[in-house]
């Protein structure tokens, strides 16, 4: 269990000298590095966090750095969260950033002015008490694991499938923009970039380890490989990132917008697949004498994501582009289960040597990876503590949410699920303030079904008695809650 040594004040593992020798010899690695980019995961998914110069690390590692409280939920573009919820507690004030030295990484940013070596490391963020702040999307998902561990006995292994675009910034135009699902010319007409890609990402210790392209103009699917814990949403998180860095420095942008273009193609989803281990090395999920293959334990686990799985879409699709892939062929769109089948929300595979694997496909490209990971455990467990049968496949009774007001609905009824990521977490979904929006503050009709119809071209901005946000593409979800107070609320809208 990680603690704050008050000694030697930085994270390690009682009673664990290997890795405290480890974590020691990571520390001393900083010297190896010109700055440091300390970095904490916000709600959206995006970094948040300062660069620090070599010398500074020193007093760092006593101190930590200072950050606002309240970084983890800012809004989408930047804009401070004054939420009552969030300002009681923070008041502007900083919290500390405390590195994990066991996640110390090389960058791929470098200087205009020459090639400065930079490194970067994951922190947690700490109270003025000294205590760990629990709220942050990370610390949710690491609580997640440590009930997985000490209730079950269990440690999960997954990884990510992420889907995304690529446009020439010159053109506009989508890279190999006639691609065709696992065409093998489409990703020979742009091996250059995407094996420089890849070299790059494992370079800075994202594993990726397959590449394919997806239906979609400019659509690519990368894969990474098979990791143990928090590890397979770390490297998705810095995928994103990095990806979109590596890629702005040769001309062409990556984008993890769901739907980007939408009449073309498929929309950008972000599978996660995980199975669970004991502690002699067996795969909990695998019963070769099921006819799918498919342990009693599995069973549990599966039904309680199905129980949660209204829920589960607000978190894995946080904004109302995500909703115009729910629903759409090869996409989720009903609460079911399947061995094989990739229409099916929840897929079942089974792979020589006995291997068994869940895949949750509800997650879109917009999703924070480390909540589809805590959301599933959350899920999961429920199902296994409360023993819930598992339905036949393939059902087709109950629908996902199609719109994101009726996802967060879901939520918001779902206890078991809102309670395990924490209320302060759960506060920052703005259900009520996107249902007052899109419902209550008198919008015609027409311009509702042009909302619900097509986000892309439509501006907004929110007002309080006190702040207003800057205009910003209508992408409402996780990303605008935290930006705004229900008080005084006021919506304006623009055709861009």
């Amino acid at each position: 269990m990680a603690y704050l040594d008050r000694d030697e004040h930085f994270f390690c593992d009682r009673g664990n000298e290997a890795k405290m020798a480890s974590e020691i010899q990571q520390y001393e690695n900083f010297e190896a590095y010109d700055f440091i980019v300390l970095k904490i995961y916000d709600v959206h998914g995006y970094e948040k966090g300062r660069f620090v110069s070599r010398q500074k690390m020193h007093d760092i590692m006593k101190h930590g750095l200072g950050l606002d409280g309240g970084v983890c939920f800012y809004g989408v573009k930047g804009q401070p969260a004054n939420h009552p919820a969030f300002r009681k507690d923070v008041d502007f004030a900083n919290f500390r950033l405390m590195p994990i030295l066991s996640t110390l990484k090389p960058c791929l940013i470098k200087s205009e002015h020459g090639d400065y070596k930079t490194a970067s490391v994951l922190c947690r963020l700490i109270r003025h008490d000294g205590t760990l702040e629990m709220s942050t999307p990370r610390e949710v998902t690491l609580g997640a694991l440590q009930r997985l561990e000490s209730e079950f006995g269990l440690k999960i292994k997954s990884t990510f499938e992420a889907e995304f675009n690529i446009i020439d910034q010159r053109t506009a135009k989508a890279l190999a923009h006639f691609t065709k699902w696992c065409s093998v010319t489409a990703v020979q007409n742009a091996q250059t970039l995407l094996m420089t890609l890849t070299k790059a990402m494992n370079e800075i210790g994202v594993k990726m380890d397959t590449i394919m392209s997806e239906h979609g103009p400019g659509q690519f699917e990368v894969t990474f490989d098979v990791t143990e814990g928090i590890e397979a949403a770390d490297m998705a998180a810095e995928f994103k990132v990095a990806s979109y860095v590596f890629l702005k420095s040769k001309g062409y942008d990556a984008s993890f917008m769901t739907r980007l273009y939408p009449d073309q193609g498929c929309a950008n989803g972000f599978h996660f697949n995980f199975s669970l281990w004991d502690s002699n090395g067996r795969n909990v999920f695998a019963d070769p004498k099921d006819p799918y293959k498919l342990s009693s334990f599995g069973r549990h686990w599966l039904a309680g994501m199905l129980a949660h799985a209204p829920a589960m879409t607000a978190i894995c699709s946080p904004t109302i582009n995500c909703y115009r892939r729910i629903g759409t062929p090869y996409a989720p769109s009903y609460v079911n289960w399947s061995p094989e089948n990739r229409d099916s929300t929840f897929r079942l595979k089974t792979e020589p040597g006995n291997n068994v694997f869940i895949e949750n496909r509800i997650p879109s490209s917009s999703c924070n990876t480390h909540l589809v990971l805590a959301c599933t455990l959350v899920a999961g467990m429920d199902g296994v503590r409360r023993q819930l049968p598992l339905p036949e496949p393939l059902e087709t009774s109950k629908i996902l949410p199609p719109t994101l007001d009726k996802a967060l609905a879901a939520l918001e009824a779902d206890t078991i699920l809102s309670d395990a990521l924490g209320q302060k977490f759960y506060r920052s979904v703005p259900h009520e303030m996107i249902q007052l929006a899109l419902r209550m503050y008198h919008l015609p009709e027409v311009i509702q079904v042009m909302l619900d119809d097509s986000f892309g071209g439509f501006r907004m901005r929110f007002s309080t008695n006190n702040y207003t946000t800057n205009w910003i593409n209508l992408e409402v979800g996780i990303a605008m809650g935290c930006t705004i107070s229900p008080i005084l609320f006021v919506m304006a809208m623009e055709v861009s």
